[in-house]
């Protein structure tokens, strides 16, 4: 038994003993069982196929502490990540733990729950029994493993059948400095009844340069004719640890759109799954990457199909500079009862450095003989025809290499459907491409 073995089995008996102590028997029960397969699995190293070029020593080298208290954070800071001046429903966690005092819940239809999962075990304790980790497995992912171990706080979404939320729910996830490295498992699961709608902002944010690790499992079930979109931003310390599985199970004639905007932590793990459980169930998967320094960004996705005439299209871009290295696994997987499936997966990566890496890995696993299934990968530097198009217009070298990258950003974030979401994903993207590229004069990106 290695040292930091022995240091998770203490903080788990200790967790379990304290504040998680209350929590209902059924949860305990989960609880242990996780544990159990988290003490027998490893860190997952780069002999391991799924994380092959994604080497997690950092994470396994470190003894993370679980926070047992959130630690105060400046109100005016907070209103820095909000999405700038519309109505929005906010619920804030610092350290994995619910801030009331930074959450607003009011102006949500009747019948609509956003609640964190603490109070959800006693108002809701049937529906999260029911389904609450039936639909992520655990039992060979380490992470999520640990994740549901320490199963305590988190979100609970509930839309009832036929409710339109028009607000957006934003969801923030603090991270801070505590003295010491800190592990949040964030636990959230949405529920999006028959007919409802839903628009749903995770937004990971740190405070301070640190080394926390956030190990977050969120599970979305999309029942018959709904439609949900989420989007994710996560723009964590670039020193801290990032791991993300999202998982989504999808009824008939659903529609779910899926966004990642990842830009921050020095290590990001983002595994996104999605069941499509129906016929005529449609879904969207699309994210932008922005690696640079030393940082290294992996995305990891599956489109399951299962039913008949579903359609799938999946685009990824990375923008990469210094010795920032990327990693995209995409599979698509085709059952044979899915005849007439429509599935498109595409990967881009503009590399605007020598020293960059991105490692690229499509796949397709097709058993029905009635599709129509394409993938594909492009890695390259600023095309120089362009460029020269450009520079021919009076516009400097550097000048012309941004509006390039702003121009390559812009077509997937276009792919965002609420207008004032991607107002916010777009204004955060060149912000950051503003910084990381020493140029005051990139232009905002307009959609047409």
């Amino acid at each position: 038994m290695t040292e930091t073995t022995q240091h998770y089995i203490s903080e788990f008996r200790a967790f379990e003993q304290n504040g998680a102590s209350k929590a209902p028997a059924w949860v305990h029960a989960i609880r242990k069982n996780a544990f159990s397969a988290f003490h027998q699995l490893e860190f997952p190293t780069t002999k391991h196929e799924e994380w092959k070029y994604t080497n997690v020593a950092p994470i396994s080298k470190a003894a993370f502490k679980y926070s047992s208290a959130p630690i105060p954070v400046d109100t005016a800071l907070v209103k820095t990540f909000l999405l700038p001046s519309i109505d929005q429903v906010v619920m804030t966690f610092v350290n994995g733990h619910f801030a009331a005092e930074h959450s607003q819940l009011h102006g949500l239809p009747t019948g609509v729950v956003v609640s964190n999962l603490l109070s959800a075990f006693a108002t809701h304790g049937t529906i999260l029994e029911t389904n609450l980790s039936k639909y992520v497995k655990h039992q060979k992912n380490f992470f999520t493993a640990w994740n549901t171990a320490f199963i305590n706080d988190g979100v609970f979404v509930y839309v009832p059948a036929g409710v339109e939320v028009r607000t957006p729910i934003h969801l923030l996830f603090i991270s801070t400095e505590s003295g010491t490295p800190i592990v949040s498992h964030l636990r959230n699961f949405i529920v999006v009844e028959e007919r409802a709608k839903v628009d749903v902002v995770f937004n990971f944010r740190s405070v301070g340069n640190h080394s926390n690790l956030t190990n977050t499992v969120t599970e979305i079930l999309a029942k018959k004719e709904s439609r949900v979109e989420l989007v994710k931003v996560q723009k964590e310390s670039e020193t801290a640890f990032h791991v993300d599985h999202l998982h989504v199970h999808q009824n008939e004639r659903s529609d779910v759109r899926l966004f990642s905007l990842a830009l921050g932590s020095a290590l990001s793990r983002n595994d996104m799954s999605v069941i499509i459980d129906g016929e005529a169930a449609e879904c969207n998967l699309n994210g932008l990457y922005i690696v640079a320094g030393e940082q290294l960004i992996d995305h990891h996705t599956l489109m399951h199909h299962i039913h008949p005439n579903c359609p799938s299209h999946e685009l990824f871009k990375g923008i990469l500079m210094d010795k920032g290295r990327a990693v995209y696994n995409g599979k698509v997987y085709v059952n044979p009862e899915a005849q007439k499936t429509d599935s498109k997966q595409t990967n881009r990566n503009l590399l605007l450095s020598d020293d960059a890496v991105v490692d690229t890995k499509p796949e397709l696993e097709i058993f029905a003989d009635d599709v129509k299934c394409t993938h594909g990968a492009a890695v390259g530097g600023v095309n120089e025809s362009h460029s020269f198009y450009l520079k021919t217009r009076g516009i400097t070298k550097e000048t012309a290499k941004g509006i390039l990258t702003v121009g390559f950003a812009a077509e997937v974030t276009a792919k965002i459907v609420h207008p004032d979401i991607r107002r916010y994903v777009d204004a955060e993207v060149v912000e950051h491409l503003r910084d990381k590229l020493h140029s005051a004069t990139l232009p905002d990106i307009v959609h047409t």
